[in-house]
């Protein structure tokens, strides 16, 4: 079986959420971004995006939500965090956030 690794960035909007998650919660983030830039596992995720904005979101079962986009060469940008109450606003502005980033 191949590994994948990925290369993940933070655009600054992520950060800015990120700093404001409980120690706790920041601690669960890291395990599974390091799952997903050492081994290529993302764990339960799913496509959110369109052709255009190809954003997917990693979840977990507290609400919890990380939107983010596959860029060339396992690369992956996190765009934006958020909880499943505010869920299609946060899709909104990962969205957002991503094509200001490609433009």
């Amino acid at each position: 079986m191949t590994r994948k690794e990925y290369r993940i960035y933070r655009t600054p909007q992520f950060r800015h959420w990120y700093q404001d998650e409980a120690e706790r919660s920041q601690i669960q983030i890291d395990g599974r971004l390091l799952r997903i830039q050492d081994e290529g596992h993302f764990g339960d995720h799913k496509f959110v995006g369109t052709k255009d904005s190809p954003v997917w979101e990693l979840r977990w079962k507290n609400g919890r939500r990380i939107y983010f986009v596959h860029i060339p060469k396992n690369d992956i940008l996190l765009l934006i965090g958020g909880n499943k109450n505010g869920q299609s606003k946060d899709i909104k502005e990962a969205k957002s956030i991503f094509k200001k980033s490609t433009t």
